[in-house]
């Protein structure tokens, strides 16, 4: 079972006391805060917990960072034509200049980025894809974690953080290092599950009508790897509270096609259901770009 620990008294994020539980799984629970809307769960992890998941080998080969430069340049998978959207609505705040991608995996959107003209950098904690980065993007990958790394203020025109900023300790911590890197002007991009999804409805449904016997589903939203699961409502109101001012929030179906989780069968009803989703733009990734 989980243990009693301070994330079960009081949210991370906003430092709140009125909380509710959302799930109750065997190793952990899943709290969620009334006041600033973030879950997270209540195992939380240290640093150097973090930095021996994302420094290992095995994280390293997982299929999400395979990068086809072919498929790239052609935009023809759905995670790289994700990466072009961004890119566009980025570039429709800012136009064209510096960009810093933390957590730049094996160098994939970084390569789209620098295609349209960017000025790329990147942040990696894995050694092994800062290495693969440096050598698809033939750029130099900052190989440390973003909270020890040493970068020039007011800088950069935007900063993203693709599928990131759930798997961090201290997320708020994050934002306003990342505010201080930022020219004038400039924008943040934020793309993560977004916990009030189809979805993940879905799953909660699964949960709450089988009295949590079917929380295969849940479970599977809430990885070990995942240290808050946001919603729209939730980043929104935490970029606030620092003084961003949200620009622009869409949801955008997820790329599963690697997750090793899900049978062939399981992936078919999860891309039906993104599909009905994006409909009523409740698809599992949330991105929000937010304006200093």
């Amino acid at each position: 079972m989980y243990d009693d620990n301070i994330y079960c008294s009081r949210c991370p994020v906003c430092n709140h006391s009125q909380l509710t539980q959302i799930y109750q799984f065997k190793n952990f629970c899943v709290m969620k805060c009334k006041k600033c809307k973030n879950s997270w769960r209540t195992n939380m992890y240290d640093q150097e917990k973090i930095s021996s998941i994302y420094r290992s080998d095995e994280y390293a080969k997982d299929p999400f960072f395979l990068y086809e430069k072919n498929h790239v340049e052609n935009l023809t998978k759905k995670r790289y034509k994700n990466f072009h959207r961004g890119l566009v609505n980025i570039e429709s705040k800012t136009g064209v200049g510096k960009l810093l991608d933390v957590g730049c995996g094996s160098g994939a959107f970084l390569s789209i980025a620098q295609e349209r003209g960017w000025h790329v950098d990147g942040i990696e904690l894995s050694s092994s894809l800062a290495q693969i980065c440096e050598q698809n993007v033939n750029i130099t990958v900052t190989n440390t974690s973003f909270e020890e790394a040493n970068l020039p203020t007011n800088y950069y025109d935007a900063i993203t953080f693709w599928d990131i900023i759930e798997h961090v300790i201290d997320p708020v911590f994050c934002m306003k290092k990342a505010k201080t890197l930022l020219k004038s002007g400039g924008v943040m991009l934020f793309c993560t599950p977004n916990e009030d999804s189809l979805l993940a409805g879905v799953a909660w449904t699964l949960y709450k009508l089988s009295s949590s016997y079917y929380s295969y589903p849940a479970l599977a939203l809430h990885p070990d790897y995942h240290t808050y699961f946001f919603s729209r409502q939730g980043l929104i109101k935490t970029l606030l509270e620092i003084n961003m001012k949200p620009i622009k929030s869409y949801s955008q179906e997820a790329f599963f096609e690697h997750s090793p989780l899900a049978s062939e069968i399981q992936k078919r009803v999860i891309a039906l259901i993104e599909k009905v989703g994006s409909i009523f733009d409740y698809s599992y990734e949330l991105v929000i770009l937010a304006e200093i």
